[in-house]
Formats: structure tokens, C-alpha cells, sequence
């Protein structure tokens, strides 16, 4: 498209096709996870994304509907790591490391602010709203969904559970301590919360981490 600085992504002179696109969209990513961690959503504007990622605006909004989508899928990916989980956890184990990433992630970078903020601005705002129910809320949503199923069908979790509910029973306790600060936000913390979770959830001996 005419106007756009295709020729390069991030000052790297790329080819054409495929390994072009996947540079191009990658690079932006980048920017837009860098620009939310450094300065938010308000810093990461289509205009910043782009400059930094060495793309036009169109090449951006190719991809993404909204600056809120395309900011907070490169912020999910700076996060990435706080959802990885080792191969072989039985699902207290998972749910356990899963609660207590997040509690890392929110205290131990500028994630925790970030998220405030945005929760904040998604009262307000209907596209971050959306943006945080698509990219934040709901790939780590079903991940942790998928613990839950696989714990269920190993013998781990009861059966009769209620999958929303018991999401919400083991994510909930670390945002409420985020968004008020009524209380400390540590490890201990979210350890007791997924205890008391697990003794309602699991069947018998499977209340600890395998």
C-alpha cells in the first residue's frame, strides 16, 4: 500500500511473502509490548506501534481492529512466561504455579500498575474492555480450563465441578488483592487461596501439588 515503509521492519530490510509478513506482525508485536510495559496503554498508541515497529499504520490495523487488541496481545506475550507450566503437572500442581505466577507477574514487574490501569480504563472504555476479555482474560481462561477437564478425567478434580465458577474461585482472590490493595499480594497469599480452592475441588488426596 502506498505510504507504507514496507521495505523494512525495524530498520531490517526484509523479503517479500510469507517471511515478510510474519517479521512485519512479530515486529509489531514487539513495539506494542514494549510501549504497554514502558507506559501503558495510553503510550502505545497505533502511532507509536507503528513507528517503532518500522510499518506503516495500515500494515497495523491489517492485522488488529484497534490499537487496544494489537497492545495487548504484544503485552499477553511480554507475559508469557507466567503461564508456562513444567511437562507432566498433575492439575493442583498446575492451578498451584499458575496462581502463583500471577502473583509474580503483577508484583515482581510493571504488569501490576499496567493492569490496574487498564482495568481502570476498561470501566470506561468498551474496546479495552473487550480487548482484555479477548487477549488477557480469555487464552489464560482457557488454559487453565484445560487443567481443570484433564484433572477431572485423570481423577484429580471432582466431576460435578463448575468450570467458570471454579476458574473465578482460583483467579479472582489475586485481582481483588491487586485492584484495592486492601492486603498484602504475595506468594503465601495466593499458596493459601488455591489450599482452600483444592479442598473443595479435588477428591480425596489429590489436595496437594503431585
Amino acid at each position: 500500500m502506498a505510504g507504507e515503509r514496507d521495505e523494512t521492519v525495524g530498520g531490517t530490510p526484509v523479503r517479500p511473502g510469507r517471511p515478510r509478513s510474519e517479521k512485519r506482525r512479530a515486529a509489531i508485536l514487539a513495539a506494542a509490548g514494549d510501549l504497554m510495559i514502558e507506559g501503558g496503554l495510553r503510550a502505545a498508541t497505533m502511532e507509536a506501534i507503528a513507528s517503532r515497529a518500522g510499518v506503516g499504520k495500515a500494515t497495523v490495523y491489517k492485522w488488529w481492529p484497534s490499537r487496544g487488541a494489537v497492545a495487548l496481545e504484544g503485552f499477553m506475550l511480554r507475559a508469557a512466561s507466567s503461564w508456562s507450566l513444567p511437562e507432566g503437572a498433575s492439575a493442583p500442581e498446575a492451578l498451584r504455579i499458575l496462581a502463583v505466577a500471577a502473583v509474580h507477574l503483577f508484583t515482581r514487574s510493571p504488569a501490576g500498575p499496567l493492569m490496574r490501569a487498564l482495568a481502570a480504563d476498561a470501566q470506561s472504555d468498551p474496546e479495552i474492555a473487550q480487548a482484555l476479555r479477548e487477549q488477557w482474560f480469555g487464552p489464560r481462561r482457557a488454559v487453565a480450563a484445560e487443567i481443570i477437564r484433564e484433572g477431572i478425567e485423570r481423577g484429580e478434580l471432582r466431576a460435578n465441578l463448575d468450570l467458570a465458577a471454579t476458574l473465578d474461585l482460583v483467579f479472582a482472590p489475586v485481582y481483588y488483592r491487586l485492584l484495592f490493595s486492601h492486603e498484602p499480594l504475595d506468594e503465601a497469599f495466593a499458596e493459601h487461596c488455591i489450599d482452600q480452592v483444592l479442598t473443595g475441588i479435588a477428591l480425596s488426596g489429590n489436595t496437594r501439588a503431585q
